[in-house]
């Protein structure tokens, strides 16, 4: 398959998946980071601040051009119920050059339907599939079957 998977993490999370989901499916990874962190709780609330105003922070260059892939993976963590704000700059900038798309996202509680919308509406395509994890999945290791489901729902 070896699709390009694309993420931002903030708290390791959903970099965990997007490692994991390389391991599946021999893909190559592409971190999205934002110009200048943001930690601890100050950092969290600026962090959701960005993602419910709809923000798009200055990110870091990425190592790959996604329009030489067939597939991307976009992983996102869930903000104040909102996309994450690297990931939404990162599609602003490069999500009408893909080709194909599958989404997934790491959240506390909720707010997948709202991150998953924006996406497909700044990439312009219908993702082949999604895949939610709260982060008490993550915590129990109980994830591994919806991650099969997602990898064998790619094709």
């Amino acid at each position: 398959m070896n699709p390009l998977i694309v993420f931002h993490s903030r708290t390791g999370y959903t970099r965990r998946v997007a490692e994991e989901l390389a391991g599946e499916c021999n893909g190559a990874v592409d971190e999205v980071c934002r110009a200048g962190e943001r930690r601890g709780l100050v950092g969290y609330l600026g962090c959701a601040f960005e993602a419910r105003t709809g923000r798009t922070p200055v990110v870091l260059p990425v190592r790959q051009d996604p329009a030489r892939f067939e597939l991307v993976l976009l992983g996102t963590p869930v903000w104040a119920w909102s996309l994450s704000s690297p990931v939404r700059t990162y599609l602003r900038e490069h999500g009408r050059h893909l080709k194909r798309v599958a989404f997934f996202c790491t959240m506390a509680a909720a707010g997948a339907d709202n991150a998953f919308s924006e996406m497909q509406a700044l990439c312009g395509k219908v993702p082949l599939a999604t895949l939610v994890l709260t982060d008490r999945e993550l915590e129990a290791r109980s994830h591994g079957v919806a991650l099969s489901a997602f990898v064998k729902a790619l094709g």
